[in-house]
């Protein structure tokens, strides 16, 4: 049996020195964006013992959503299940991801709703019950534009989340929020020049792409014909695209761009890096 394992009492709830070693855990990993859930799905399920763990990140400026399981699940449910989430969201701010509402606190279901009132709610028999999630608690963090949400499940049939469970997720939400800035800022600062452009400047073709690289390299137009095997009136022809685009109007700004991680609020949601990072989620 694991150590871990060992330290969880018969009402499933974690010891101190378990949980203490679960905020090690987090730190030890020194995630990035692709890692991070992962480590959080284990994690959560240990601290307030629950069979799901949700992670879902809304990009503020565009809206984007994306969303990952602890479980596989089917995709169509899951698309199907959203959709109803969609509908019925706006019935209270407990299924709103605020973090003005959350604030700093780990909120359950059951603060809200009696066991009666919640199963007649048209959110849990069209979206929870189906799959046979019935208990929840959930925390938010809002990090450079973008937000996080964690939800911890309990299928049919289990007990409230209890309030000494509540507290540890409560105090977990902090070294998260922490550990979360600290992946963006990993992801970003592993990119590539190239990979950054491609973040920042969207718009920018295949080609032009090349010679902005190149540009920040410090390359010449010659040695960027060269290199592209193309005409010197075609690589003038492309730089001047490439600053109208970016807005530049010299080598060195460009330079300065492809070096610099742009703020998180500024580029493209970070799960759409170049890196294959997600395996499933969709946008809502």
């Amino acid at each position: 049996m694991n150590v871990l394992d060992a330290a969880i009492t018969p009402r499933g709830e974690i010891s101190e020195i378990a949980y203490q070693q679960e905020i090690i855990r987090l730190y030890e990993s020194e995630c990035d964006l692709m890692s991070l859930p992962a480590v959080v799905f284990s994690g959560v399920q240990r601290i307030i013992d629950c069979d799901v763990v949700s992670f879902s990140e809304i990009h503020s400026r565009t809206r984007d959503f994306r969303a990952l399981l602890s479980v596989e699940d089917d995709p169509q449910r899951r698309v199907l299940a959203l959709q109803a989430f969609a509908r019925h969201m706006k019935s209270h701010p407990f299924w709103l991801s605020d973090p003005a509402f959350f604030g700093d606190r780990a909120l359950r279901e059951s603060d809200f709703f009696s066991d009666e009132e919640f199963l007649k709610l048209p959110m849990a028999i069209d979206v929870f019950l189906p799959s046979g999630a019935r208990r929840m608690m959930a925390i938010v963090i809002e990090n450079n534009g973008h937000v996080l949400r964690i939800d911890g499940h309990r299928i049919l049939g289990r007990s409230a989340f209890s309030d000494l469970q509540r507290d540890r997720f409560q105090e977990y939400r902090s070294h998260v929020a922490r550990a979360y800035r600290q992946a963006q800022e990993r992801t970003l600062a592993g990119l590539t020049p190239t990979e950054r452009l491609r973040l920042v400047f969207p718009q920018l073709t295949p080609r032009q792409l090349d010679v902005a690289a190149l540009l920040a390299e410090g390359k010449s137009n010659d040695d960027m014909a060269a290199a592209l095997c193309v005409g010197l009136d075609t690589i003038k022809a492309h730089v001047k695209a490439v600053y109208e685009k970016m807005g530049v109007d010299r080598r060195s700004m460009t330079a300065i761009i492809a070096h610099t991680a742009m703020p998180f609020d500024e580029v493209p949601p970070l799960w759409k890096l170049p890196a294959g990072a997600w395996s499933t989620g969709t946008r809502a």
